[in-house]
């Protein structure tokens, strides 16, 4: 470390591609149902996404910024294989989003998540090409950075922002959530799983057949004794899948 410094100058900051490499294949190996997205504003260093991007991991982006960069690293590729890729393994998971963004964003088809009917009609007319993922509140107890205050829609009023966007020609493909940051309650994963699965059935009554669901992030690094470790919070998630997603 100290040899790296004097060549490279202080501050200094060294990423194992190795331990990457392993905590995404935790992910594959604990949850294997579960498609692993890498959430690009965690760091958006080319090499990191290069190294995921080899690994077979999806992603999350928040920013055109984020998403060009992920773009950058399939541009190469056929136009429908691309176009493929940017609808199944990139998500733009910032719900409330600027025409700028939106209209920069259209040619290329992408998923994004919306929590309001305001969103919708911008959507619509900007970026009508998009494919919508609706973001619900969930419950936040005993996350450290909790998100339900600044996103999300409320269980009682999801179906009726399907229906909104499908009247807006639309195509709403499924649910999203976040427990919130550094959860060490399993609980919140439990409770969202299981209201995104009421609101899949209600859907399904009203005529609409959703296809994805992102769990979101807020997996807790392991910091000291007091945090579950992964592993156990994935059963329980495995778990919970199987019996309201089979």
């Amino acid at each position: 470390m100290i040899q790296l410094a004097k060549k490279h100058g202080t501050p200094l900051v060294v990423v194992d591609h190795k331990v990457l490499r392993e905590n995404y294949n935790q992910f594959r190996k604990y949850l294997p149902r579960v498609q692993v997205y890498y959430a690009v504003k965690a760091n958006s260093d080319p090499a990191i996404i290069q190294t995921f991007y080899d690994a077979g991991a999806s992603f999350d982006v928040a920013s055109v910024a984020e998403f060009l960069g992920v773009h950058e690293k399939i541009k190469h590729l056929p136009a429908k294989q691309r176009q493929d890729f940017i609808w199944d393994r990139i998500i733009y998971a910032n719900p409330i989003k600027a025409i700028e963004t939106l209209e920069r964003l259209d040619p290329y088809k992408p998923l994004v998540t919306y929590d309001n009917q305001e969103e919708v009609m911008k959507i619509a007319r900007y970026a009508p090409h998009a494919g919508l993922v609706l973001r619900l509140r969930v419950p936040n107890t005993g996350s450290i950075v909790e998100l339900s205050s600044k996103f999300g829609a409320l269980p009682g009023e999801a179906v009726d922002l399907i229906a909104f966007a499908h009247n807006n020609e639309l195509e709403v493909e499924g649910l999203s959530f976040h427990v919130g940051s550094q959860c060490t309650n399993p609980e919140n994963y439990s409770q969202a799983l299981y209201l995104a699965a009421g609101i899949f059935a209600e859907a399904k009554v009203r005529g609409f057949d959703l296809k994805l669901l992102d769990i979101g992030g807020g997996f807790p690094a392991h910091y000291d004794a007091t945090v579950p470790p992964f592993r156990k919070l994935a059963k329980m998630i495995t778990t919970e899948l199987e019996r309201l997603f089979p």
